[in-house]
């Protein structure tokens, strides 16, 4: 080198000079090869509105087509199928322009997933159908092999769920580029929970808006001393708001191309780049776990789409087997093109700065009418099987007024009733309430949407009933009688309702029980729940005392051991305020605390029911200019207390204030516990002492108080967390697990359980969270052996409530109790039921919850299955595995589980 600067300096070209000098090591140079990948970081909204998305696809790919025209040599790699879509619905000669590309292989696609989404809210079955859906986007538009696009494409994608490479591996996905997590490797294998592995590439060093420059070989010789390898991906474009690889990029590197004394720069693809690092096998680093802490505050900013989330998923799911059962059934014809659009929807607004809530207003006023179509789908799919089913149940013989009833026929044949409470929903993802009309007496059909058996309260409004409340009388199939609980009166636009409870006991797995409710003197009731009129209330398991002033649980007793939950002098359930300090980027960044005030005085305590099937007791709090009404009921029957938050939340955050937040405490009278949270199709262990858990989160500018560092104040979880240790008077596991309808934000700390219910981030969104929201949440206290696949099962119930489909008197020809599905196999959970997607036949997917290789069992009754049927284990994608250990004999499913693995099987 020295040689070279002095030759430089005595001629006349000192470049030339120095090369010269330099030469003998240009073939050494030209060994590393630079593979740079241009791409287009397109946001699905984010500080912006849906037609901006539109317009920023529209010229980002007009000027990438008109570089591919100006530069031969120049590829483009593009992510995420709803660009796609854009351009196929509105930009139809770019459309096709940017096929041809395609197929001449100048055009990447890196898409496997339908947007660059967040993958700690979303749940498995439904980033399976972001790969099932991209995929069969491609190939049905671009004819473009499933096995070809091999990368899950998340540069910005705010961490990254321990299970993700077990579901990636499953739809033939081996690779993963990223930006956002801690420090690690460059490269490495990330191994899932079952074992399954991808190549992962972490640009956090360079991040994915590069631009070309002699500076790209910065890390060029640091990655080979990593991972041995010479080949390296450098990541180039304009970003997050499109744009991708500009002229001057171009320019340079061609011009870097042909320097002598420099690397290969190659304009390339990830796939040249990953297929040279597999083909040369290196000894790569290997990372067994979840990939967070990044963004905290993302886990409970915006409320309203989390709970958007949550029930759209949870509403694909149910409606796909409600349209089976309404298929086999009744004969309706399963609607494929309306659930997938349901599907679409809700994969959309898991963008990666929507479904986090770190977007503008705008983005959440089309984020919402998205979940509406997803809800108006999935109700009216749900709705009209059920009710196509419940009208083929034979519920003449229960009638105990001896009235028929032929709904089909003219007055006087039809009740009065019938008409009234047209569209009253009790809420979202629920059926409409209306009367169906019977003479005398109201039969109504349950429907348990879950693959066992469930025994749960329900709800039902009889209309133009004014009977008295003790002569409501319950018949079920069998016969047996008992009495109703009045719950509500009312008036619906004119229609005057009654609202009763009862027990649905041991409804089959994906099935129904059929009821009637008439009027008569029922007989007495030997057990149920009660209400002392203080505060307390009681059921045969469980009996608590719920404290006036604080609102919160000051006991709550197991009745089969005699413990108490609640530690000494502690209370369980209480609502604490907080405030965090002014900062910047609010959405994004829990913030340290200002305030922290526990609301334990003040509250008024309200007792609305009294038993025999439910009771509870009602806090009423007042903070500020915010009411909060906390319901904490029993059931009969249920081995869980409820907690039902109608919360009016009108505290605004600020530069001048912070960011004020509410959520719920739970502290628990156990002992060395182990905190286990769900994950997408699985679940992860974290520490019970938060300063054992590392953030990844940066520090931020921007606002008061910029440069602020907080440690771990929120992990994600889904529909449950649990937390089991040892309590001193009994041997053997003690724990609790909390269920939650709607959020994701939680800490555990000790043998304290806490979730976030509402936080006021104010930017990029300054009003985000006003009004009224209704939360429920649910503590399911456990004694003795408790198992991953227990909080799962119970997780996922409560999330699914029981669908209440009132019928007329008919002679049908289904009996009046049946299930349709029921897994036989502890540790096995049903992720997903469906039709196929070309039609035929069944498609089951299951996944194992708690590390132990199982054969999985389902039964699975003969009408959803076509006659002759044989089982094939397949990928996610619905192809036939080169092995399949899955096998259809007896109305029995059974297939070959791994610990935390996951399978797909289809039957027919």
């Amino acid at each position: 080198l020295s040689q070279a600067l002095e030759a430089a300096a005595e001629a006349a070209d000192p470049v030339a000079a120095a090369e010269a000098v330099l030469a003998p090591l240009g073939p050494e140079c030209k060994a590393y090869t630079i593979h740079c990948a241009g791409h287009a970081h397109i946001d699905m909204n984010w500080m912006w509105n849906w037609p901006e998305t539109v317009a920023t696809t529209n010229d980002t790919v007009t000027t990438v087509l008109r570089l591919m025209r100006e530069f031969p040599s120049f590829h483009f790699s593009q992510s995420q199928a709803s660009v796609y879509q854009i351009l196929k619905d509105y930009l139809p000669e770019l459309w096709e322009e940017v096929r041809q590309r395609v197929a001449e292989g100048r055009w990447e696609v890196t898409a496997n997933h339908w947007v660059e989404g967040d993958k700690n809210l979303a749940s498995g079955e439904t980033l399976c159908r972001h790969l099932l859906y991209t995929k069969r986007f491609f190939e049905r538009e671009m004819g473009i092999p499933y096995d070809r696009v091999l990368i899950d494409w998340e540069p910005d994608t705010f961490g990254h769920c321990a299970t993700l490479p077990t579901l990636l591996a499953a739809a033939g996905v081996r690779r993963y580029y990223f930006c956002r997590t801690g420090p690690g490797p460059f490269l490495f294998w990330w191994e899932g929970k079952d074992g399954s592995r991808v190549m992962a590439f972490d640009d956090h060093r360079q991040w994915y808006n590069g631009q070309l420059t002699q500076d790209l070989t910065r890390h060029v010789l640091e990655f080979e001393a990593e991972t041995g390898l010479r080949d390296f991906l450098f990541i180039y474009g304009v970003g997050d708001h499109g744009g991708g690889p500009t002229r001057r990029d171009l320019l340079c590197a061609l011009k870097m191309a042909a320097w002598p004394i420099f690397p290969t720069v190659r304009l390339s693809t990830t796939e040249a780049f990953f297929a040279a690092a597999e083909a040369a096998a290196p000894d790569l680093a290997v990372v067994k776990d979840e990939m967070n802490f990044v963004f905290e505050g993302c886990f409970s900013s915006q409320t309203n789409i989390k709970r958007a989330n949550r029930k759209s998923e949870c509403a694909c799911v149910e409606a796909e087997a409600a349209a089976l059962l309404g298929e086999a059934l009744a004969g309706l014809a399963y609607p494929a093109n309306k659930l997938e659009e349901a599907w679409r929807d809700t994969l959309f607004n898991q963008f990666h700065d929507i479904l986090p809530g770190s977007g503008v207003h705008a983005t959440y006023e089309y984020a919402q009418g998205l979940y509406q179509r997803v809800l108006a789908a999935t109700d009216m799919v749900r709705t009209r099987s059920l009710r196509a089913v419940a009208a083929q149940v034979d519920t003449l013989c229960m009638s105990p007024c001896g009235q028929t009833d032929d709904a089909r026929s003219e007055a006087p044949g039809v009740d009065p009733g019938l008409g009234f409470g047209p569209g009253d929903v009790p809420g979202e993802g629920l059926m409409s309430r209306r009367g169906a009309g019977a003479v005398g007496c109201d039969p109504v059909v349950i429907f348990n949407p879950s693959a066992w058996v469930r025994s749960e309260a329900v709800a039902f409004r009889l209309w133009d009933r004014r009977w008295p409340d003790g002569e409501i009388l319950v018949t079920d199939d069998t016969g047996r009688q008992f009495p109703a609980q009045v719950t509500e009166r009312g008036n619906y636009w004119s229609h005057d309702y009654v609202g009763v409870t009862f027990p649905a006991r041991d409804v089959p797995g994906l099935g129904y029980r059929a009821y009637t409710v008439s009027r008569g003197a029922p007989p007495a009731l030997g057990h149920g729940c009660s209400n002392d009129g203080r505060g307390g209330i009681e059921n045969e398991f469980f009996r608590v005392e719920v404290e006036g002033g604080s609102g919160a649980i000051v006991h709550l007793i197991d009745k089969a051991t005699g413990i108490d939950f609640v530690p000494p002098g502690e209370r369980l359930g209480w609502l604490e305020y907080l405030r965090e300090t002014p900062h910047g980027m609010t959405a994004w960044a829990y913030g340290q605390f200002v305030e922290q005030r526990p609301l334990l005085c003040g509250a008024t305590l309200t007792l609305h029911h009294h038993g025999p099937h439910v009771a509870s007791v009602t806090a009423h709090h007042r903070l500020n200019d915010s009411t909060m009404n906390l319901t904490i009921s029993l059931a009969a029957g249920v081995p869980r207390v409820d907690f039902d938050l109608d919360l009016n939340w009108l505290e605004r955050g600020g530069h001048d204030r912070g960011v004020p937040g509410l959520r719920v405490a739970f502290p628990l009278a156990v002992a060395g516990g182990t905190a286990r949270f769900e994950c997408a199709n699985g679940h992860v262990e974290r520490p019970t002492d938060p300063r054992k858990l590392t953030s990844y989160t940066p520090q931020y500018s921007g606002g008061p108080n910029s440069g602020l560092v907080t440690g771990v104040e929120e992990v994600p979880a889904q529909k449950w967390l649990d937390l089991t240790g040892t309590h001193p008077q009994v041997s053997g596991p003690v724990g609790a697990t909390l269920l939650n309808d709607s959020r994701y934000g939680f800490q555990v700390d000790g043998s304290t359980l806490r979730m976030t219910i509402v936080r006021s981030s104010y930017d990029p969104d300054p009003l985000p969270e006003l009004g009224g929201q209704r939360v429920r949440f649910a503590l399911r206290p456990h004694v003795g052996a408790w198992t991953p696949a227990e909080a799962t099962r119970h997780g996922a119930a409560f999330n699914a409530p029981f669908g209440v489909v009132g019928t007329t008197l008919q002679a049908g020809g289904l009996p009046r109790r049946k299930g349709f599905a029921e897994l036989l196999t502890p540790n096995a959970m049903l992720s997903g039921l469906k039709r196929a997607e070309d039609g035929r036949g069944l498609i089951v997917r299951l996944y194992e919850t708690d590390g132990e290789a199982v054969t999985a069992r389902l039964a699975l009754e003969e009408a959803l299955v076509p006659a002759g049927a044989e089982a094939v284990q397949t990928d996610v994608l619905e192809q036939p595995l080169a092995e399949s250990t899955a096998r259809w004999e007896a109305g029995v499913l059974s297939v070959a589980l791994p610990p935390y693995g996951i399978a797909t099987v289809r039957i027919g």
